[in-house]
């Protein structure tokens, strides 16, 4: 190496630490609730289909640019929607927003939730929503996001 270069080098390194740090330095995990979950009219093959309410929440002061949306979605502790979605709009500095997707339920994870849900006769279903948001300006190129809850069935009858 040149002795230029080696003196270049650990400035570089400086300079690049010291810029990737100042572009999230107390970056927060944004948050994802599921606020409803409406059933859709059976689609090609009778699949079972649902459209999701999700409240994205961001608590950093800088925009929350989403490049997409992969997510699965447990209820009663059954595995039962798996989906993806793209087009999402940004969520301004420390703010909420609204998505709403589409998805096609697993079968198999449906039955076993609906046999708990009519056991328990339960009016709340408990539910596990993982999120991993696809990030377009970041250092980080998606973070992944848990939430549990229950979402209210008699809102919807």
């Amino acid at each position: 190496m040149t002795k230029s270069f080696r003196l270049l080098l650990p400035l570089l390194l400086t300079l690049l630490m010291g810029g990737c740090a100042a572009l999230s330095p107390n970056f927060q995990k944004p948050e994802v609730e599921v606020t409803a979950l409406e059933p859709l009219p059976a689609g090609p093959g009778n699949d079972l289909r649902f459209r999701i309410h999700l409240r994205v929440f961001n608590p950093n002061n800088s925009e929350l640019a989403l490049s997409g949306l992969y997510y699965t979605l447990s209820l009663a502790g059954h595995k039962v929607i798996t989906g993806t979605s793209s087009n999402l709009p940004p969520i301004a500095p420390y703010s909420q927003d609204n998505i709403v997707v589409d998805a096609t339920a697993s079968v198999v994870g449906s039955i076993f939730a609906a046999m708990d849900l009519i056991r328990s006769q339960s009016e709340t279903v408990p539910y596990e929503l993982e999120a991993k948001l696809g990030l377009r300006k970041s250092i980080l190129p998606s973070i992944t996001v848990r939430k549990r809850g229950e979402i209210d069935l008699s809102q919807r009858r």
